[in-house]
């Protein structure tokens, strides 16, 4: 992980390859997020977790092992974090979105809810989805080969989806990354099509 200043400029960096030795050892980290209390979390893929830092790079906690039981991991991706630090967990290869909560008074994290997802069916290197929340708290999710964008509310209820396959301004060939702006507009990667819509 490296972490650079609002200008681009080199403040420090952590992590190695491992397969979880430590906390800092990582194996394919996915995807990174920054919490109000500026806890940052990573997706350590390989290893099935997700690992919890604080803003310089000493590690806190980790969250989920390898398994399909509440709170376990296979195949995290895509995370997303609400200002309070209720983290959501694209548990991608048991077909779920993971929520999980600050335990008062400590650095762990507790497993608070889930809930399906129809799709992420496929375990190729392109099928890895990405979260984003609005300030509603609706989560964003990207399901890469199913061409398409699910919202959630943050208890998991489905709101919406759009996208299909293709290449005008409604459709997708991959998408990859989610972004939400301050203003409610939603940014996607469209790996496929070379663009952000």
């Amino acid at each position: 992980i490296q972490k650079l200043d609002s200008n681009g400029q080199f403040v420090t960096t952590w992590g190695r390859f491992g397969q979880g030795e430590s906390i800092d050892s990582f194996w394919g980290p996915r995807a990174v997020v920054v919490d109000g209390q500026g806890r940052v979390y990573v997706a350590d893929t390989g290893n099935k977790r997700v690992a919890v830092f604080d803003e310089n790079g000493v590690p806190l906690s980790t969250i989920g092992v390898d398994g399909s039981d509440p709170g376990q991991l296979d195949e995290p991706v895509g995370l997303a974090v609400s200002p309070e630090g209720t983290l959501y967990v694209a548990d991608t290869w048991n077909l779920r979105v993971q929520v999980f909560e600050p335990a008062e008074g400590t650095d762990d994290y507790v497993f608070v809810r889930e809930w399906p997802i129809v799709g992420w069916y496929g375990q190729s290197v392109e099928n890895k989805p990405y979260l984003a929340l609005d300030n509603r708290g609706r989560v964003y999710v990207t399901d890469p080969e199913g061409y398409r964008v699910l919202v959630f509310d943050g208890n998991g209820q489905f709101v919406t989806t759009w996208g299909d396959f293709g290449a005008d301004n409604s459709t997708f060939t991959l998408v990859s990354g989610v972004a939400v702006g301050p203003d409610g507009s939603v940014y996607v990667s469209d790996a496929g099509n070379q663009r952000v819509l």
